[in-house]
């Protein structure tokens, strides 16, 4: 996956979420925000395990924020 196509992946769901404030409550809001939390977990695994980063095994670490956070330079900057 390239940088491009990365961050779209990133921002076109979050830009559907806010302007999806407009029509839903705030139940409904915190789920969606929820769900992106879950979608980018998974983004951000797939990224890395194409780029030969981490293993099939490390997938249930994607669901603390530390991790994103460790592999920043290789999610963000390295094709």
């Amino acid at each position: 996956m390239t940088l491009k196509k990365y961050y779209t992946a990133i921002f076109l769901p979050l830009i559907l979420i806010i302007s999806a404030t407009l029509y839903f409550n705030e139940s409904r809001m915190i789920l969606l925000i929820f769900y992106y939390y879950i979608y980018r977990c998974i983004l951000d695994y797939y990224v890395l395990k194409s780029r030969g980063i981490v293993n099939n095994k490390d997938i249930w670490k994607f669901i603390l924020p530390i991790w994103s956070i460790i592999y920043f330079k290789e999610l963000y900057f390295k094709q």
